[in-house]
């Protein structure tokens, strides 16, 4: 088997000509959530039954629109594992819409089967044994490295055998119709908003236990590193974590040099926002005890 990138307008319309005869399409898809203030979808995954190979889009190097009237089509019927990450991101990104999924995961959920996770179902299945170890890589990041397009790959070069495994299964024990209800529900759904809640800090684990003044200064942090994480595109926690959030709020440093101090906090965020925790830890403290 191989793989191929397509990166450019004439891979794309390649791609839709080969996926125009397949019954069955596989599909998967990559993000950086993990790493940036807003996740996109970084890399579109596809294989199909009539092709030995895999196909890797590169939705940062080239638009992955004419996709949609396949995936809109019910001829071709999608096979997605979990697919409700993808289905909320691809409609949220690319507006597509999806004519028929199958996805594996509901599919063993539906079966009651022991384990659901795609790692552990292609080795009780099919025999097949797969890495993650990409599964927290930078995929907004290029050049993508060799081993994320192989672990990409891995992703969907089974999905289409696993499925066919997991239909018999659910046709010899009557429950396809039950599966189809969840496939239906799936491919209707929309991709949830996330606004910035200014006053979720209070919610943070070992928020109850801080004064009034403590809770102020741990507000500065919320608001200042949703700020920044905006900025620079990056995910908030990789800014500074709550629990480093918790501890500054705690120990009320007084100057920069205390704000190094608290583990978690980096001399990048002492330089972006040290000035405005320390003078918020100055009103803080400077308010009588009936006005904190």
């Amino acid at each position: 088997m191989s793989t191929t990138l397509v990166s450019s307008a004439e891979g794309v319309s390649a791609l839709v000509e080969t996926l125009r005869t397949a019954d069955r399409i596989a599909l998967d898809t990559e993000g950086n959530s993990f790493h940036a203030y807003r996740d996109r979808v970084c890399l579109i995954q596809l294989s199909v039954g009539n092709s030995p190979e895999m196909f890797l889009v590169d939705p940062l190097a080239v638009d992955p629109s004419p996709l949609g009237e396949i995936f809109a089509d019910p001829a071709h019927q999608l096979v997605v594992h979990g697919g409700d990450f993808d289905v909320r991101s691809l409609r949220r990104d690319f507006k597509f819409s999806f004519g028929r999924l199958f996805d594996t995961m509901l599919a063993a959920q539906t079966l009651r089967l022991p384990e659901l996770g795609l790692a552990a179902l292609l080795r009780t299945e099919l025999g097949v044994v797969i890495g993650k170890g990409e599964q927290r890589s930078d995929w907004g990041r290029r050049p993508l490295r060799s081993e994320q397009l192989s672990y990409a790959a891995e992703d969907v070069r089974h999905l289409l055998p696993l499925a066919l495994k997991l239909t018999e299964q659910l046709v010899s024990k009557g429950n396809l119709p039950v599966a189809d209800a969840k496939f239906e529900k799936l491919r209707h759904l929309v991709a949830r908003e996330n606004p910035f809640d200014p006053t979720a800090f209070r919610k943070m684990r070992g928020a109850r236990a801080l004064s009034q003044p403590q809770l102020s200064v741990l507000e500065t942090l919320w608001v200042g590193r949703d700020q920044l994480s905006r900025q620079l595109d990056r995910a908030p926690f990789k800014v500074i974590g709550e629990q480093a959030m918790i501890e500054v709020a705690r120990r009320l440093p007084p100057n920069l040099e205390g704000l190094r101090q608290v583990p978690g906090v980096s001399d990048h965020f002492v330089r972006q926002l040290g000035a405005h925790v320390v003078a918020a830890v100055a009103l803080a403290s400077a308010k009588p005890d009936t006005q904190r």
